[in-house]
């Protein structure tokens, strides 16, 4: 809980600022500055109405997801940010272990509901005529999850002020300004697309274009004559094949996960300042941003790196989350002396720029911008019935499982029938996309851990 209203302020400064000017454009349909903030108002004085403390929402990015999740931030209840496309029982969990006592959902219509999705009384019910809003007990925290080395969706707390910080640093390195139009293809339950897509353009009066889905994302673009465009490196790739960059586009910023350096360069050939951003949920999608032709990242102001002995990346600043859900003790290892521990390694250039040299090698970090946790992907698969071991890589950008059977007379067939009742399970998100079979042990290091060095050159390469 935040006793300061910085969300307030960020919406009622920004209607200030520019009232009339286009705020969210959603389609055909738009709205400005000034009826953002009442909406917004609106909805929180209607969540004030209920007892509670915590409402996950989902849905398609829409004007009314926007509007939910700020309205119920300012009510003082803690919004947790849920993928509306994974399986019903993944949601399930997940918002068990986020303490969920209430939802917002597009199947209800954003009428608000209780954990099982069943409508409260009299919710559909938001005239607030004559209500005032209370600010005395401050703003509520949002969640949103990630994967660690031994869990697979932990839920990281971010505050409204990391929020506002983070758009503010951005501002520091990227130029954003009122005749901007910024799309936004990517979920916004995910901090790269939080940020990059509705908090810093809402920090600068330019209009945010809602996507209308990723099937439509080459489309958008010149839909909506975007200037701005956050994409990951998938939707990079996509687009420099299918050429779906229009002609008024003079910024791309990618980010979640390292982008090659061939499609930045494809887009800088169209004149198009590209930027490869480094950051994390837990460091509020922000530590550093580079150009197509930079091998390190410029730190952005208000970010602190230092380098540990044995060269973890240690970053400090007023966007670093206030911690995990629910889980002090990792949060204490996580946040030790105040800052929070990456996992990653790298240094410190003599200009004061980071250069990564490698990234948490207990994850695996996708071109969609998704987390894989290894070890925990690994141990549930070789727990498949009839599976004695498996080892998950990222190789040539696709998951792939190389897979011990018990039986060494196993059929590739009947391991790709597992492994597709696994997918099924577990969501488009941590889909295996190839299977190898190996009759033979896999071969392990000096700490017996899987060497995927030989593993690679054995079976992949």
């Amino acid at each position: 809980m935040n006793k300061d209203c910085f969300i307030y302020n960020f919406l009622e400064e920004a209607a200030s600022k520019w009232p009339d000017r286009r705020a969210v454009l959603y389609d055909t349909f738009e709205v400005t500055y000034k009826q953002l903030f009442e909406d917004v108002i609106h909805k929180a004085i209607h969540m004030q109405r209920f007892p509670g403390q915590r409402v996950a929402i989902y849905g398609p990015s829409s004007y009314r997801w926007i509007v939910n999740t700020f309205g119920t931030i300012v009510s003082g209840k803690d919004v947790v940010l849920v993928d509306f496309f994974l399986p019903t029982g993944v949601r399930h969990d997940l918002l068990a272990k986020a303490s969920v006592e209430y939802t917002l959902s597009s199947t209800n219509q954003y009428i608000l509901a209780d954990k099982d999705s069943r409508i409260i009384k009299n919710a559909e019910k938001d005239d607030v005529t004559g209500a005032k809003l209370n600010l005395k007990n401050g703003e509520g925290n949002i969640l949103m999850f990630t994967a660690t080395g031994g869990e697979y969706d932990k839920a990281a707390v971010l505050t409204s002020e990391n929020l506002v910080a983070a758009a503010s640093a951005v501002n520091s390195r990227i130029s954003c300004g009122t005749s901007d139009i910024v799309l936004t293809p990517i979920s916004m339950h995910r901090i790269f697309s939080f940020l990059y897509s509705l908090m810093w353009p809402l920090s600068n009066g330019a209009c945010v274009a809602v996507g209308r889905g990723l099937r439509h994302i080459d489309a958008d673009t010149y839909y909506y004559d975007v200037t701005v465009l956050p994409i990951t490196p998938a939707m990079a790739r996509y687009l420099a094949r299918v050429n779906g960059y229009n002609k008024e586009l003079k910024t791309i910023i990618v980010g979640e996960a390292k982008c090659p350096k061939k499609y930045l360069e494809v887009m800088m050939s169209r004149g198009v300042e590209a930027y490869n951003v480094y950051g994390a949920l837990e460091t509020t999608g922000c530590i550093g941003i580079g150009k197509a032709e930079d091998e390190s990242f410029e730190l952005f102001d208000g970010v602190e790196v230092s380098i540990a002995s044995d060269g973890e990346i240690l970053v400090g600043g007023s966007m670093i989350m206030a911690g995990y859900e629910t889980d002090p003790e990792y949060t204490a290892k996580a946040l030790e002396g105040g800052v929070y521990h990456t996992k990653d390694y790298g240094e410190i250039t003599s200009d004061g720029r980071v250069h990564l040299k490698k990234t948490n090698p207990d994850l695996i970090q996708l071109a969609t911008g998704e987390k894989i946790s290894k070890k925990v992907t690994s141990k549930q698969i070789s727990e498949l019935n009839g599976i004695a071991d498996t080892c998950v890589i990222k190789y040539a950008d696709i998951l792939t499982a190389i897979i011990v059977p018990v039986n060494k007379n196993d059929t590739e067939a009947r391991i790709r029938h597992l492994i597709d009742k696994y997918n099924a399970n577990k969501g488009y998100r941590w889909e295996i996309q190839r299977i190898v079979v190996s009759p033979e042990a896999l071969p392990l290091d000096k700490n017996g851990e899987h060497d995927e060095k030989k593993i690679i050159e054995k079976y992949l390469a």
